[in-house]
């Protein structure tokens, strides 16, 4: 007489299979979590540059006058709406971003932008140490104004 069904041996090696492509999608999912952060964050870079490219639209005089030109990682100083501007803007780089710093500086009527900040999440690589790598990222902006 024959037995129909599987076996305990069948299942078991059913099941080791199936975890091992389960486990493979999972690191697939955290992969594509990280990569998905890091996109975000160079959008939400440009956005904020072009923020303040506005603000200087708006307030041309000034940003042709250098009133908005301001180093990566200082504070504005001065006084006026230009100064209110870059103040709001380095503010918000520092809530959106990890180390989120910004740089302006008007040339001839162009105005170059650079947003940069901290993405050792995303960008970093994992060893014995923990994240090492390029982690410092940056979008640079440049427009007429």
């Amino acid at each position: 007489m024959r037995q129909r069904g599987f076996t305990i041996l069948e299942v078991l090696v059913a099941l080791v299979i199936t975890s091992i492509g389960l486990i493979g999608l999972v690191g697939l999912t955290m992969t594509s979590a990280k990569n998905n952060q890091s996109a975000y964050q160079r959008s939400q870079a440009s956005w904020m540059a072009y923020g303040i490219i506005d603000c200087m639209r708006a307030n041309r005089t000034a940003a042709q006058n250098g009133a908005y030109n301001v180093a990566l990682g200082s504070t504005p100083s001065g006084s006026g709406i230009a100064n209110t501007d870059l103040t709001v803007w380095e503010q918000s780089l520092s809530n959106t971003f990890p180390a989120g710093k910004g740089a302006v500086t008007v040339q001839s009527g162009i105005a170059t932008v650079t947003v940069s900040w901290d993405d050792s999440r995303g960008l970093g690589t994992l060893n014995a140490n923990g994240f090492v790598g390029n982690a410092a990222q940056s979008v640079t902006i440049e427009s007429l104004l």
